[in-house]
C-alpha cells in the first residue's frame, strides 16, 4: 500500500493511504476519515479537496472522532461521586459530542506506521478539564489501521488524572450509491435490531425498545420502509425527527449496511450503535452544503447517550481515575 502526506492550510495534513482498488483518506483535525473510495465510488461522506475550509466551520461532524462524550447530556449536566459538574449547553438546553472544546476541534499530533499488509496512523491529543469541564485532564490515542482486506479500524485508547465520563464514537457518514442518491435503498441488518425510541428532546426515556425485525418479519429491512412504515410507534418517531437517530442493541454487537453493489461489515466491542440518517442537513447555510436529507447514515459504535443521568453509578461510561480505556470498531467493505 502506497502512503502519501498532503499539508494543507491551518496545520490540517491529509494522510492518503493507496490500496489499489480501494482508497482512504484521513485528516490529523479531528482524528477523522475524509475519503473513502471503491474504485471511483465514494462510500463516504467528506471534502478531500478542500478540508482545511470544510471542516471547521461544518456543523456535521463528517468523519470525527467525537469525545469525551458521545450523544447527548440532559440538561448539559451530571452527578458524579458526590460532585455536580456542568456542562457546555451546545444543543438547546443539553450538552451533545462533548462541546465545542471536544475531540472532533482538535489538531492531533501524529505518526504514521506502515507495515506489510497494513497502516496505522496513531494519532494523539489531550483534553483539558479547564476547557471541556468534563473532571479529570485526559491523555487521548485514537488508532486508525487500514488492512489489505478493504477493513477500518479504529482503537481508542485513553486515561484520566480523575474519574470522569468517556464514549468516544467516530461520526462518519456512509453512503454506498455511486451518485450519492439518498440512502432509502439501503438495507440494515444484524441477528438482532432493537430500537430505543425517543423523547422530543432525543433522550432515552426508557429501557423499552422496539424490536423492528418482528415489526417489518425480515432479518434485512430497507431503509426506505422505514421511513415510510405505517406502524404507529416507528411511524412517530420517523416523523417527529425526520428519520433515524436512535441508539439500537444489535446483535452479538455486529450489523451489515447493503446497497445493490457493496456491503459494509461493522463489529465492535460497544455495546450500542446510534444510526443517524442525516435527517436536517440544511442547518448549515453554507455554499459548502450540497446535501439532503438522507443522503448519508452514521453508524455510531459507542455507550447509551446520557447514560449517566439514566443509571447514575452504573452508567458504563464512567471511566475511573488513572484506569485505561480500550475500545475497538471496525468497518470493512466488499463488493457483492
Amino acid at each position: 500500500m502506497n502512503v502519501e502526506i498532503e499539508h494543507q492550510r491551518y496545520g490540517v495534513d491529509l494522510i492518503k493511504i493507496d490500496n489499489e482498488e480501494t482508497k482512504i483518506v484521513f485528516t490529523n483535525y479531528g482524528a477523522r476519515i475524509v475519503s473513502w473510495k471503491y474504485h471511483d465510488n465514494n462510500i463516504v461522506l467528506g471534502n478531500v479537496v478542500e478540508a482545511d475550509e470544510f471542516y471547521f466551520d461544518n456543523p456535521f461532524r463528517f468523519g470525527a472522532t467525537v469525545g469525551r462524550y458521545g450523544g447527548r447530556i440532559s440538561n448539559a449536566t451530571f452527578n458524579l461521586e458526590g460532585e455536580t459538574y456542568q456542562l457546555e449547553a451546545n444543543d438547546g438546553q443539553h450538552h451533545i459530542h462533548g462541546g465545542s472544546h471536544g475531540l472532533d476541534s482538535k489538531l492531533f499530533d501524529y505518526e504514521v506506521v506502515d507495515d506489510l499488509g497494513h497502516v496505522k496512523i496513531i494519532f494523539k491529543t489531550t483534553l483539558k478539564e479547564a476547557d471541556d469541564h468534563y473532571p479529570g485532564d485526559m491523555e487521548i490515542k485514537v488508532t486508525h489501521t487500514y488492512d489489505a482486506n478493504h477493513c477500518w479500524t479504529i482503537q481508542y485508547e485513553a486515561i484520566s488524572t480523575k474519574t470522569t465520563l468517556f464514549n468516544p464514537m467516530n461520526h462518519v457518514y456512509f453512503n454506498l450509491n455511486r451518485d450519492n442518491n439518498v440512502i432509502d435503498n439501503h438495507r440494515v441488518s444484524s441477528s438482532k435490531l432493537n430500537m430505543y425510541p425517543l423523547n422530543e428532546d432525543h433522550m432515552i426515556s426508557s429501557d423499552n425498545t422496539l424490536d423492528i425485525q418482528q415489526i417489518f418479519n425480515k432479518d434485512a429491512i430497507y431503509f426506505k420502509d422505514i421511513f415510510e412504515s405505517s406502524h404507529e410507534p416507528i411511524s412517530q418517531q420517523v416523523s417527529q425527527f425526520n428519520g433515524l437517530d436512535h441508539p439500537f442493541k444489535v446483535g452479538e454487537q455486529q450489523l451489515s449496511i447493503d446497497n445493490d453493489e457493496f456491503q459494509l461489515d461493522v463489529k465492535t466491542d460497544m455495546p450500542y450503535v446510534i444510526l443517524y440518517t442525516f435527517n436536517q442537513p440544511k442547518n448549515w447555510k453554507s455554499d459548502a452544503n450540497i446535501y439532503k436529507a438522507h443522503s448519508g447514515l452514521t453508524i455510531e459504535a459507542q455507550y447509551l447517550p446520557n447514560d449517566i443521568n439514566l443509571y447514575g453509578d452504573q452508567a458504563s461510561s464512567i471511566l475511573k481515575a488513572n484506569e485505561m480505556f480500550y475500545s475497538q470498531t471496525s468497518y470493512q467493505i466488499h463488493e457483492k
